[in-house]
């Protein structure tokens, strides 16, 4: 199946608007977790929910940054958790 250029020039769109908050979203996650690869993975989550969030990019950029922010935290204190729950050892450091 064949992408529309409308939906490909969305896409596109979508894509340039998230790639201004990637490094942002992995400096929180990065300092919440003081971890590279869970970092990674925190930033990295939020952005696919931001995607599928439509209103995230119609919002003012301190509003996108805001929203940015809060789910890089919540995925961060996420994986922290799964981690956690994998390893109980690991939630005393």
């Amino acid at each position: 199946m064949e992408m529309t250029t409308t939906k490909r020039q969305e896409l596109q769109r979508k894509a340039d608007v998230l790639k201004q908050y990637e490094v942002y979203g992995y400096q929180v996650a990065y300092y919440l977790l003081e971890n590279e690869q869970l970092a990674a993975q925190a930033a990295t989550q939020a952005l696919i929910e931001l995607l599928k969030d439509e209103q995230f990019f119609n919002q003012p950029e301190s509003c996108q940054k805001q929203r940015t922010k809060q789910l890089c935290m919540k995925q961060s204190l996420l994986a922290k958790m799964s981690v956690s729950a994998s390893n109980p050892s690991l939630s005393r450091t």
